[in-house]
């Protein structure tokens, strides 16, 4: 992705003296590399410029669950680089990836204004996510969880046909179930005519 097309530099009159302002520093990642992990502290914020990945926790029995997957031009890492805390989660190529990052320090001491207001408005958008993501959990089954996040992305999409960002075992993960159980959810659903799908594509009659 080319730099000038990043939201977080959206406006700017001199792109290259707002990103010079912020100490940047590049990353390359294989797939399957650990970009982040769990446990470390990260001073920067992370920006991937091209490639994918998956932010993942693991559950009690030590077994990692894909939580969010980063898409290009997406900003990640942004809480735990602002507020100084240890990472809770990892954060994994799936796919060969460059990452820019960004120092947190500059960012939050305002030395580009028109950057740091684009940054407050990502973070509240992410924190929007963030809420929307806690709805879906809070259905009581998982056929209402399923629902729930399927009909947001709809919204979203402005579409009875849309693609969702993950495969199927992603999908399971971000909703916390198991993926035999939510291939049968929606095997069901689609028995019912409530939606019809193939791999991510879905579409909502």
């Amino acid at each position: 992705m080319q730099l000038e097309k990043l939201p977080l530099f959206a406006g700017t009159e001199d792109m290259q003296k707002s990103l010079e302002s912020l100490d940047p520093q590049r990353g390359e990642y294989a797939r399957g590399a650990r970009i982040l992990s769990a446990g470390e502290r990260c001073r920067r914020i992370g920006i991937l410029l091209s490639g994918g990945a998956d932010i993942v926790r693991e559950d009690a029995g030590g077994n990692p669950v894909t939580v969010a997957h980063i898409g290009e031009g997406e900003m990640f890492a942004e809480a735990f680089a602002c507020s100084g805390e240890p990472l809770t989660v990892s954060a994994v190529a799936t796919l060969p990836s460059r990452v820019l990052w960004l120092s947190a320090e500059r960012l939050l001491s305002g030395a580009d204004a028109k950057v740091t207001a684009n940054a407050l408005r990502l973070f509240a958008r992410k924190n929007l996510y963030l809420n929307q993501r806690i709805e879906h959990l809070s259905r009581r089954t998982l056929e209402e969880k399923v629902l729930s996040y399927l009909r947001s992305v709809r919204r979203a999409a402005k579409s009875d046909t849309f693609s969702v960002p993950f495969d199927r075992q992603g999908l399971a993960d971000f909703l916390g179930c198991d993926r035999s159980a939510l291939s049968a959810v929606l095997s069901k659903l689609k028995a019912r005519g409530v939606l019809d799908y193939h791999k991510s594509a879905f579409r909502l009659f």
